[in-house]
């Protein structure tokens, strides 16, 4: 039987963005292969928006700053927050994930938000978390090319040792058309309802 993602999940964005990482190829999503992510992160999700200037800074991107959503309920198990924002091009391999917070929604999947800006999270550990909270704000910290929200569903508290589960958006607008237990194509335009 076709997976189907237990947890209510909406996007962790307010308005509309642009999916530049998301589906199960490698051809509409670069976390797909093996070779480049950890089994964990194989069906991740990256956000964006476009930039202004030359995108040198980061003050050219509309996402730097916005806020991060909590895309279901859950209990806080896991934050990071003192990772420094890096220029656009530069890269924090020391700490793929930058500033993240992992969250367990009660039911064996467990979310993962990364690349928060730096000192934005506004959640700790064993916080129960409601759906549509603010968690923090999207910045450019760890493994990033330039400013985006990560977002991916795994099957453990650890991203070392979990598996990549299948993220169903329960129901989004994707390109001005209202779908349910959707997975994002890169290219897609999203929002939620």
């Amino acid at each position: 039987m076709e997976f189907q993602t237990k947890t209510n999940l909406i996007l962790p964005f307010n308005g509309t963005w642009k999916v530049t990482n998301g589906g199960r190829t490698v051809e509409t999503n670069n976390h797909a292969d093996p070779q480049r992510s950890p089994k964990s992160m194989q069906h991740a999700y990256d956000f964006r928006l476009e930039h202004t200037g030359n995108g040198e800074k980061l003050s050219d991107y509309e996402v730097f700053g916005k806020e991060v959503l909590s895309p279901a309920d859950g209990k806080i198990i896991q934050v990071i927050n003192g990772a420094i924002d890096v220029l656009p091009g530069e890269r924090d391999r020391g700490n793929g994930v930058g500033n993240m917070i992992i969250t367990d929604y009660g039911n064996g999947e467990f979310g993962m938000l990364c690349h928060l800006k730096h000192n934005s999270i506004k959640v700790a550990v064993g916080d129960e978390i409601k759906q549509g909270q603010v968690v923090g704000l999207c910045g450019n910290t760890g493994n990033t090319s330039e400013p985006h929200v990560h977002f991916q569903l795994q099957d453990g508290p650890f991203m070392h040792n979990s598996n990549a589960l299948l993220a169903q958006f329960r129901k989004i607008t994707v390109d001005r058309e209202m779908k349910e237990n959707y997975e994002p194509v890169r290219g897609d335009k999203v929002s939620n309802i």
